[in-house]
């Protein structure tokens, strides 16, 4: 693993309640990932602050709050290849989904690699025969393969490296008048 991978994915975020699918997105990624679901806004700042998660909501009155109270946070909109985007651009977040390193979307908890043999009976008869590597959540059980939905995750992804890129390309081009008038 890069030093860079390493850094990025001991990131740890609370998202509010208006972004549940950012959070399962940040999950798949492997990013330890609360989502606040049901929170009041106090109660999602003091746990961002007590274990020192980026806050990430779409609620400009709570991201302020985070900010006076110095919890580092994320104003992000409902796009979600957008908002990852954005936290790639700001936190060095991967955007490369890694079986090995998700997290289940569903509880948070870490997968493993399960053997075949465990998965039998737990998923489809036409899965369990044409697919080689098989992970199970550690917390729920939750069974995960690579299939027929994996072209829309990557898709998605790919839409948030471009994303990701166009803001890049923003902030190279905004400084650069700056740094001329110098």
């Amino acid at each position: 693993m890069s030093s860079r991978l390493g850094r990025a994915r001991r990131y740890r975020f609370i998202v509010d309640s208006m972004l549940g699918s950012l959070a399962r997105w940040l999950r798949m990624l492997g990013y330890d990932t609360i989502y606040a679901k049901g929170w009041h806004d106090g109660r999602i700042l003091e746990e961002a602050a007590r274990s020192n998660r980026i806050l990430v909501t779409r609620d400009h009155g709570l991201y302020v709050r985070a900010k006076r109270r110095g919890v580092e946070a994320a104003y992000v909109g409902e796009d979600v290849a957008e908002a990852l985007a954005l936290l790639a651009l700001r936190y060095g977040i991967v955007l490369e989904l890694e079986p090995d390193r998700s997290r289940c979307p569903l509880c948070n908890a870490p997968l493993r690699l399960a053997d075949r043999e465990e998965v039998r009976g737990r998923v489809p008869p036409r899965v369990y025969e044409s697919v080689d590597r098989f992970w199970v959540c550690t917390g729920c059980g939750q069974v995960y393969w690579v299939g027929g939905h994996w072209r829309g995750i990557e898709a998605r992804l790919a839409e948030a490296r471009r994303l990701l890129e166009e803001l890049r390309g923003r902030r190279v081009s905004d400084r650069g008048p700056r740094h001329q008038r110098s």
